[in-house]
């Protein structure tokens, strides 16, 4: 790819979680690494915070809420600005909605170009009146960004047919993920130890999930497939990794169920990878997906997915080959998918297997940070 010679770029993100957070951060490091310089405009617990400046990443912290703020908006869209001026910036990269309104006007009052990166689906998950409120305004800051990256190419024919953006103006680059050389990188007891601290038999299905605890993830929907599944299948145990403010209504629906022995709300955990590792079966049942990482990183873990057939799911997931594809919002078409994937375990691992080299071959970290350099380089002012 072409070098950078010290391009200077500003990445500008609202408070994020899961997938998002994750690619924010595997791409500044990424890009800290091809010879940019990078300044972070960003919230992120301590931690993350100090994982990025020992990358080399200069972190400016700045608090950008998801939701409307109108006044407090116009304040932080000037206050933006201004960094923009004192750093130099070459070129702006936001990231999700919200940091792409307020970081897209900084930028032109700033007179500094301008890319914005979208990772979800915001007009379908809203109420009429406001999803024409948000394409409105997308319709018209996109004529005043230089570049539009999106995780998916369904999340591109969106802005295409919802929003009248140029196809030309936006480009694709599917989210990557880190691989390791082997699938049994976690904890070779984290299994038993797993099972043991979950009080299930060696011999028990383990299915699993690992999202935001939010309703556009469709949690709601595998509890319901429970009931069903546990009908045909005895030996059978769910867990949910993640946490988000719907965390505590699912819980009270999983004993409303009376399935509250049947699941384990594990919360966020750190060690995913090991946790994956120990899954049977990796189930995404979400009602909106920009494009999906967490069934990247099962499937690059060997480990059989079902997911459903939403946004960027099916540029992953070819069903009945490298995975099992289902309806959204169908609980019975998800428990059957369950139901048959747990009987039949050669189905699984020819699953996993094509999965991994699926994935292996299409998702890593540095396609998608090599591809996003070079849109960053294409609209940057030299």
């Amino acid at each position: 790819m072409p070098q950078s010679s010290k391009i200077k770029v500003m990445e500008i993100i609202r408070e994020a979680y899961g997938g998002m957070k994750e690619h924010y951060v595997m791409l500044l490091k990424g890009l800290r690494q091809r010879g940019f310089d990078v300044l972070a405009l960003c919230n992120f617990s301590q931690p993350v915070m100090e994982e990025l400046k020992n990358a080399g990443v200069e972190v400016y912290p700045f608090v950008i809420p998801g939701e409307v703020q109108f006044c407090r908006d116009i304040r932080r869209t000037m206050m933006i600005s201004s960094v923009i001026k004192e750093y130099k910036a070459d070129v702006v990269h936001c990231h999700g909605y919200k940091a792409g309104v307020v970081g897209r006007l900084a930028g032109m009052l700033a007179g500094c170009p301008r890319v914005y990166t979208v990772h979800n689906f915001i007009l379908p998950m809203a109420m009429p009146a406001k999803r024409w409120v948000l394409g409105k305004v997308e319709c018209v800051l996109s004529r005043y960004t230089q570049g539009i990256i999106t995780v998916s190419h369904a999340l591109k024919e969106e802005l295409v047919q919802n929003c009248r953006i140029p196809a030309g103006k936006i480009h694709v680059v599917h989210n990557g993920i880190p691989f390791y050389n082997s699938l049994n990188t976690g904890d070779t007891d984290f299994d038993h130890n797993l099972r043991r601290r979950l009080n299930i038999e060696t011999d028990t299905i383990l299915v699993g999930t690992v999202a935001r605890l939010i309703p556009s993830k469709g949690i709601d929907y595998l509890l319901d497939a429970i009931p069903l599944v546990i009908n045909h299948i005895k030996n059978v145990h769910f867990v949910v990794m993640g946490s988000g403010p719907h965390e505590q209504k699912l819980v009270r629906k999983a004993l409303q169920l009376g399935i509250q022995d049947n699941i384990t709300f594990l919360g966020y955990v750190n060690d995913i990878r090991n946790y994956i590792n120990a899954l049977d079966i990796f189930v995404l049942p979400s009602l909106s997906e920009g494009l999906g990482i967490s069934v990247i990183e099962a499937m690059a873990a060997g480990k059989p997915v079902i997911a459903t057939r939403v946004g960027g799911i099916p540029e992953i997931v070819n069903h009945d080959d490298n995975g099992y594809l289902v309806p959204p919002g169908d609980a019975r078409e998800l428990a059957m998918a369950i139901i048959y994937l747990a009987a039949n375990p050669q189905i699984r691992k020819d699953y996993g297997q094509r999965g991994c080299r699926d994935v292996r071959k299409r998702f890593s970290v540095d396609k998608m940070v090599d591809r996003t350099a070079e849109i960053l380089l294409r609209y940057a002012e030299r």
